[in-house]
């Protein structure tokens, strides 16, 4: 029965790893693009372009967005000279029908110092659907004007990697084997006297102190008859 119930464990952790870290089926995303260049504690969003990701497996897509125009670049260097972050929201919606909004941001001196380019990273689960956004820049930052006024996008979709998966066929006949080593009276004990017998040895002592202390003119009595012979 201890066997069995290993064994079901065993394989149900097994199993729940392969679930998480494997993709089940290929899907697409179609990703809406705002983003906000105001300072402000509340961002105004207006619209920067669309995504579809025809395949979250190969990570192909097809982008389309609009250019800034000078008053929005200009509104940008602001915001990297005052050291503040470019925001960003994405509306995704996913092959299932599932639509769930992600917002995330960059300081906005990385994408004058990589003249527009930024990487947008789609963090998605094993059932394709997507979890998280990150926006990233592949250069430094610069408080330069930008020499194109064209975004240029890259859009990868990351999911969990299949991890290690554990030996459960060994594990089980090693259990198997020292069960059935046991019951034939194989397995050998190497231990020393005490550490086999610490348990009746330690009891006896403790009752042989206990008795003398709480019998001290038992022993006084004892050792005075002795003296008269």
């Amino acid at each position: 029965m201890y066997l069995l119930y290993v064994s079901a464990c065993v394989l149900l952790s097994s199993n729940l790893l392969g679930a998480a870290s494997e993709l089940d089926y290929d899907g697409w995303l179609h990703i809406r693009l705002f983003h906000a260049l105001n300072d402000d504690p509340v961002p105004q969003y207006v619209e920067r372009g669309n995504i579809t990701v025809s395949s979250v497996r190969s990570g192909a897509s097809t982008i389309g967005q609009h250019g800034l125009q000078p008053s929005q670049i200009t509104q940008l260097k602001y915001l990297a000279e005052k050291d503040s972050k470019y925001r960003l929201k994405a509306i995704i919606r996913s092959a299932s029908g599932g639509e769930n909004t992600f917002l995330t941001s960059l300081p906005a001196c990385y994408l004058l110092g990589s003249d527009l380019e930024d990487i947008l990273v789609i963090w998605i689960d094993s059932a394709a659907e997507p979890v998280a956004v990150n926006l990233l820049s592949p250069t430094g930052c610069t408080l330069d004007n930008p020499f194109a006024k064209m975004w240029s996008t890259s859009v990868q979709v990351k999911y969990p990697e299949s991890g290690p998966v554990p030996d459960t066929a060994s594990y089980i006949q090693k259990l198997e084997r020292e069960r059935e080593a046991r019951e034939r009276g194989e397995t050998k004990d190497n231990r020393s006297f005490l550490a086999k017998y610490w348990m009746y040895i330690v009891p006896a002592v403790i009752f042989v102190v206990l008795t003398s202390a709480t019998n001290p003119e038992a022993a006084g009595g004892g050792g005075g008859g002795g003296q008269r012979q």
